[in-house]
């Protein structure tokens, strides 16, 4: 079930992670080694990343997606970003694909704001529009408008929701959105 209080970023302890690495649930949870196998010595997050240092990834991401830059150039922004601020410079959480988690992470957010915020309309309305790109690929952008409460007042709001490639242009295709 969804609840739209408002999602509060914990602070994240080491020592919660440490104490938890000690409990018989935990212990209980590790695999066995089977014959050929070795047991992998991993670090555990604390060791690795401060809260600054996550922070600052999410940070990096968050602004290469507001300027509409490649996410390739997440792994040399961090650098500068965590020397310029008096870290050395990142040895893990650094390539690309980390990028594009921590996307997913902040799209999922974001989607899980919106519903709330639409749950509290009265009324909704979805709407969409057809463009053909230049590679003439049909493309479908969804939007949806709905009253949004702003200081007890509703007022008019207007959001994205979705850019889809329906198989054609029939009303039963487009209702069917096929997601990678």
């Amino acid at each position: 079930m969804l609840t739209c209080d408002r999602w509060r970023y914990p602070k994240l302890e080491a020592r919660l992670f440490i104490q938890h690495e000690k409990t018989k649930k935990h212990q209980k949870r590790r695999c066995e080694v089977k014959k050929g196998q070795a047991k992998l010595n991993l670090s555990s997050i604390p060791d690795t990343l401060t809260d600054d240092a996550i922070w600052m990834r999410i940070q990096s991401v968050w602004w290469l997606a507001k300027q509409d830059l490649a996410m390739a150039k997440f792994p040399s922004y961090l650098e500068a970003l965590m020397v310029n601020k008096g870290f050395g410079p990142p040895t893990s959480y650094r390539d690309v694909k980390t990028a594009w988690e921590i996307v997913e992470i902040l799209g999922s957010h974001f989607r899980r704001l919106l519903q709330c915020r639409v749950q509290k309309s009265p009324y909704f309305g979805i709407m969409a529009d057809e463009t053909t790109d230049n590679s003439t690929v049909q493309q479908l952008i969804v939007y949806i408008k709905f009253l949004d409460e702003k200081d007890g007042d509703f007022v008019q709001a207007i959001e994205y929701l979705d850019l889809v490639t329906p198989t054609s242009g029939s009303a039963a295709d487009i209702t069917v959105i096929q997601h990678p």
